[in-house]
């Protein structure tokens, strides 16, 4: 399989990806993973919170909705689009921002900054997701905390599949092929979504960075990591763990 354009995150995430996105999760499933980002960030009414790679502001609608005081940050326009939608269908208001993660300039400004569904590890070079980190810390208040979720590397090795098949509740067809560069450390895949005798093919590429890993880069940022899960159920970390949730905190 070729890998993924450089920058294939300018344009993945168009209609056929937030078709995917919308049809996999359904509000019961945010609003429990919103309890947990209530409960593990200490947040409450008032609380600013920074939704990093916000997508179609699943996370972010929700938390506002628990009165928190949200921005949601991505480089979707499509996405962003979705999201003020469902902003103004909920009721509830959340500044939405077009930007590059790497490229904010936020300074003290959050009590928490999340960054949910493996959003991060998508530039070719490592530097960029260690700027993305040092741009977290610079945006949070001293003592604000920094949640990231992202894939466990080390579990999917053990159930990896060359390819698999998704069918969308519209009816689309999504076939999934994926490919492991151990000398890269990225996942590169190929989604093909099929629908009305049309195929779209669409690429990307992703470094799984392990828990220790995350751990480092956090740390060389100026965050202290605080405790790793190995699901946003609060569950311990464990090398069959489908996801590393790491908590790190800014020093007050």
């Amino acid at each position: 399989m070729s890998t993924a354009d450089p920058n294939w995150f300018e344009d993945f995430f168009d209609e056929d990806y937030l078709r995917f996105a919308t049809d996999r999760y359904q509000p019961e499933a945010t609003a429990a993973e919103v309890d947990f980002l209530v409960e593990a960030l200490g947040l409450r009414e008032g609380s600013r919170v920074l939704d990093l790679a916000c997508g179609h502001g699943r996370h972010s609608v929700e938390l506002a909705r628990r009165g928190c005081l949200v921005i949601g940050v991505d480089l979707s326009e499509p996405s962003l689009a979705l999201a003020a939608t469902r902003a103004a269908e909920a009721g509830v208001e959340v500044r939405f921002e077009r930007a590059d993660m790497r490229r904010i300039r936020f300074e003290r400004e959050f009590d928490a900054v999340i960054n949910m569904f493996t959003a991060f590890g998508y530039f070719a070079d490592e530097a960029d997701d260690r700027l993305v980190l040092e741009r977290v810390a610079a945006a949070l208040v001293p003592g604000g905390a920094f949640l990231i979720e992202a894939v466990n590397p080390v579990a999917v090795f053990g159930r990896f599949e060359a390819r698999g098949w998704h069918e969308l509740s519209d009816g689309t067809i999504l076939l999934e092929e994926r490919v492991y560069d151990a000398a890269r450390g990225r996942f590169e895949t190929c989604w093909t979504f099929t629908s009305g005798g049309e195929r779209r093919e669409h690429r990307f590429s992703h470094r799984a960075y392990t828990a220790p890993e995350l751990s480092a880069m956090a740390a060389a940022a100026g965050l202290e990591v605080e405790v790793l899960w190995g699901g946003l159920d609060g569950s311990e970390l464990e090398m069959a763990s489908r996801r590393i949730v790491m908590l790190a905190r800014r020093p007050g």
